[in-house]
């Protein structure tokens, strides 16, 4: 299901002028200050009132950015970056009708600009005029078919109307404009599922599967015959001379990571691990390397958000596993589909550990903070009593904050996590279920509760629950839509925030609010899902005092 919810966010803009930087001079190395000088000097200098504007709309000051525009306009009503520059201010403003109208002019200057097409197509979507958007879109797709927004917007309208036929050949598309994209890839899988075109689902897959680099399997044989003879620094002197004809290659930014790490030098291997992880954000391994380095450095906080990371990735994984045993159970092919869920099984523990690992780096973090404080002959004695039982103390501070927060889906989750680790089944189900109970939409509680219910051999009721955390509700689709739409509005969005938590205030049974719409949010991928995971998990520390709950950030994470 979170696929399906993803999909629903991609293609959003938070701001119009993103799509418009060349042309507004939002990339100007100027000041307002200057470019404010430079337009009094000179009134008729049209394109410095032009970058005056561009530079207001980028410091969020729509009603300087007006003014400068309208100035343009007024000694030349031809200006197009002009026209664009009012829709992008009236846009900051949700004066969506006024943007259209300027858009419309924008467009009479220059018909086939893709981007122009995207913005009005965009702005009607969010106006609740579909059938325009839908017009805007297609227009903009027939001058650019690379424009992804426009293919990712109306996969969104064909999903949230529940044409399948359609929201499949948009991604059958994206897929063809970008192969590599695992995301995409498992995307398209879970719409053919849903579809019940089965067998395509499953290739998509086992596609997608294909692309995770911990499958790659190139080798470097000379520098595997240098480490195996003992001779390291000549196979770090090897991968070395290798890279500089081919200095883009993940793996082998891995290998010699590793290998640093052999001779002890933090430092290069340190820098060699993150350069894997900047070439390939997605290399699990990588992740957990560029982690378990940080750990042995004792940097603490660094580790934990790299194992962060690596859950969201490990997750990834099992969602494609239990993708493809759904499709196998739907085809009749039951014991196909009790190995795919075997596969899922055999790799869910990644994802306890890791966020177990992340729970503990979180309380040694703190203790190291702590200890720092005592003079240097009482610090063992501080690290030690902090550190006894640091998943048993995390269960502890997890379980007092249900307490005072008992509809917050994502803390039973992260406590159902710490009781599998712990090995208590029965007790992480109960959590898990909790979860899934607040948010029926929470697949990755849904996934975890189906692989607790197979590991106690209750195979019906788990693969029950992989069909549910694999389908999708109508209600839900559309709530999440109008969620993502709501959200670009960034304005709007934080006004109706505000005014809800005003009138429920004082509720205890919407306490969780913030936490709640965070975790929808997740699901559409519109807010970073490992700086949540890292979020959680600090505001569990234990100077949090009370636990109190916290504003979670939502910048987004699209494009702009």
């Amino acid at each position: 299901m979170s696929y399906l919810l993803e999909l629903l966010g991609r293609g959003l803009i938070a701001h119009l002028s993103g799509a418009f930087a060349g042309l507004l001079g939002l990339k100007s190395d100027e000041t307002i200050e200057e470019l404010q000088e430079t337009v009094e000097a000179n009134p008729q200098d049209l394109s410095a009132a032009i970058r005056l504007g561009g530079k207001q709309l980028k410091a969020d000051n729509p009603s300087a950015a007006r003014i400068a525009f309208e100035s343009v306009l007024a000694q030349d009503s031809s200006q197009l970056a002009a026209h664009i520059g009012l829709a992008c201010a009236m846009d900051a403003v949700n004066q969506l009708d006024g943007a259209i109208d300027h858009l419309r002019a924008a467009q009479k200057l220059d018909p086939i600009s893709p981007a122009v097409l995207f913005c009005l197509a965009y702005c009607h979507e969010r106006l609740g005029n579909e059938s325009q958007a839908v017009e805007y879109y297609q227009n903009a797709i027939n001058v650019c078919p690379t424009l992804r927004n426009a293919q990712e917007r109306l996969a969104a309208i064909a999903l949230k109307n529940n044409r399948m036929d359609e929201a499949v050949s948009r991604y059958t598309r994206l897929c063809e404009l970008d192969p590599h994209l695992s995301d995409v890839q498992l995307t398209l899988a879970n719409l053919l599922l849903k579809s019940g075109d089965t067998a395509n689902a499953i290739k998509r897959f086992e596609q997608a599967l294909s692309l995770e680099p911990d499958n790659w399997t190139a080798h470097n044989d000379a520098a595997s015959a240098y480490e195996q003879a003992g001779l390291i620094r000549e196979a770090i002197e090897h991968l070395h001379k290798s890279l500089e004809t081919q200095p883009d290659v993940a793996d082998v930014r891995l290998r010699l990571g590793d290998l640093y790490a052999r001779v002890g030098n933090d430092a290069a291997a340190t820098t060699q691990y993150e350069r894997a992880v900047d070439l390939c954000p997605e290399y699990l391994e990588a992740n957990v390397k560029l982690g378990t380095q940080h750990l042995r450095g004792g940097r603490f906080d660094r580790a934990s958000r790299c194992f962060s990371n690596a859950l969201e990735l490990n997750d990834r994984l099992l969602t494609a596993y239990v993708g493809i045993g759904v499709a196998h159970e739907a085809s009749g092919r039951r014991q196909d589909a009790l190995a795919s869920f075997e596969m899922a099984r055999n790799i869910e523990p990644n994802s306890t550990l890791l966020f177990s690992e992340v729970a503990r780096l979180q309380l040694r973090a703190a203790a190291a903070q702590e200890a720092d404080r005592h003079l240097s002959s009482k610090k063992q004695e501080a690290e030690d009593s902090t550190l006894g039982d640091l998943i048993s103390q995390q269960i502890e501070r997890l379980k007092e904050s249900i307490r005072t927060k008992p509809n917050h889906a994502d803390l039973h989750y992260r406590l159902g996590l710490l009781y599998r680790n712990r090995g208590q089944v029965e007790d992480a189900i109960r959590e898990f279920r909790e979860a899934t109970a607040i948010n029926p939409a929470y697949m990755k509680a849904l996934i975890k509760l189906g692989l607790s219910l197979a590991e106690m051999d209750r195979t019906d009721e788990a693969i029950a629950t992989f069909k549910t955390a694999m389908d999708h509700r109508p209600d839900y689709i559309d709530l999440h839509y109008q969620l993502g739409l709501l959200f670009a509005r960034r304005h709007e969005f934080e006004m109706a925030v505000e005014h809800f938590e005003r009138a429920v205030e004082g509720n205890p049974q919407n306490v969780s609010f913030q936490s709640n719409l965070a975790l929808a949010l997740q699901n559409m991928g519109l807010v970073d899902r490992a700086n949540a995971t890292w979020q959680i998990v600090q505001e569990l520390a234990p100077a949090s005092g009370a636990l109190e709950s916290k504003r979670t950030e939502m910048a987004p994470n699209k494009s702009e």
